[in-house]
């Protein structure tokens, strides 16, 4: 006598009885619709890390990694001065990871560390006028590439892509806040 796992369904033990392999159900189409989503943004974001930074966008000798762009876009996202723990808050890594790249962008110029008025142990970080420059540069860059991408799209083809991601993002950013 064949015992069916715990987790096997009913139907699919009363074949296994009989012989016969268990049915395999058929993906539902919205699990397709969902697999391929998925897959389509894991490239999308790959093809956007791939995009780097312009070699154009800095001085001789200067080098910036992905993860001190993402700080520099963060510090430019805040708006105003940052302690070191809430930009590291804000990009969900460990505290001495973000100091060490907070570290080299102020070697290289590009994100200003003042001391903390109301705490003298802290420091505040904001984007150097360099730093600025250098974002501005990259983010140029990158809508100069999106732009050749979406240049045989439609103006309402692509105002629809902008707003179905922006509600994308909005609502998995609500999501994971729960």
């Amino acid at each position: 006598m064949t015992t069916a796992p715990p987790h096997a369904n009913p139907s699919s033990r009363d074949k296994s009885a009989a012989g016969s392999a268990p049915a395999k159900s058929a993906p539902s189409r919205r699990d397709a619709v969902l697999d391929r989503l998925e897959q389509s943004l894991t490239e999308v974001g790959r093809a956007m890390l791939r995009m780097g930074i312009p070699p154009e966008a800095l001085a001789e000798g200067e080098h910036v990694d992905r993860s001190g762009y993402w700080a520099m876009v963060r510090l430019d996202e805040a708006g105003g001065a940052v302690r070191l723990s809430d930009l590291a808050s804000s990009l969900e890594l460990d505290l001495s990871t973000v100091s060490r790249q907070v570290r080299n962008l102020v070697d290289a110029g590009l994100v200003d560390r003042d001391a903390d008025p109301d705490d003298g142990r802290a420091a505040l970080l904001t984007l150097s006028t360099r730093g600025r420059d250098v974002l501005d540069a990259v983010r140029a860059a990158r809508r100069q590439v999106l732009g050749q991408t979406l240049c045989g799209w439609t103006a309402a083809d692509r105002d629809a892509l902008v707003h179905a991601l922006g509600r994308l993002a909005d609502d998995l950013h609500a999501g994971t806040e729960r």
